[in-house]
């Protein structure tokens, strides 16, 4: 994979997360808004740090 694709690949990941949260917020009076704003912050936070992951180990 090169670098585009992987920053293809880390940027859809982020706008689903992103998408997730806030579809998540809309909706969090339900318990299924809840469930989407956990999804969408594991997305988010396993995408940045991935990222961090690899940078760190050189």
């Amino acid at each position: 994979m090169n670098s585009n694709d992987a920053l293809h690949l880390m940027l859809a990941l982020l706008v689903l997360g992103f998408a997730l949260l806030g579809t998540g917020y809309t909706f969090r009076d339900k318990g299924a808004g809840v469930a989407l704003m956990l999804a969408g912050s594991a997305v988010v936070l396993t995408t940045i740090g991935a990222r961090i992951i690899r940078v760190v180990s050189l």
